[in-house]
């Protein structure tokens, strides 16, 4: 093989391993940006994370959010019903160990990845709903 031919091929084989592992979050957290202003804390974790089931907006219109009856973060009739999940200190618990068909996130994400996580769930519930 040519030098040039070489080269080629192992470029295309560090791009094809890239695109691998980014959509599967295994490098994802080295390429997170900082939030901004209008980039509220956790965005980018909790759309990395939790969006495939609870939806980017946190509704969990999604076909896996359908599925798996994910809560939907903007109802406030669902923080009053659930009070007793709702508490920070459950809500950590809960990301951390999972529920229901919710996965646990101790083995993946650290401490501080969870309670930006749960403050993320949180300011969810700020927002108005909209049918």
């Amino acid at each position: 093989m040519n030098c040039y031919l070489k080269s080629v091929v192992s470029s295309s084989a560090v791009v094809l391993v890239l695109a691998l592992l980014l959509p599967s979050g295994f490098v994802s957290g080295a390429f997170q940006r900082k939030p901004t202003a209008r980039t509220p804390p956790g965005e980018e974790l909790f759309n990395s994370n939790c969006a495939r089931c609870h939806g980017a907006d946190g509704r969990s219109d999604t076909p896996l959010g359908h599925l798996l009856k994910a809560p939907d973060f903007t109802d406030p009739e669902w923080w009053k019903k659930n009070s007793s999940l709702t508490t920070t200190k459950t809500l950590r618990s809960i990301v951390a160990r999972g529920k229901g068909g919710m996965p646990g996130f101790q083995k993946k994400l650290t401490r501080s990845e969870i309670n930006l996580l749960v403050e993320r769930v949180r300011s969810f519930r700020k927002l108005e709903r909209k049918s």
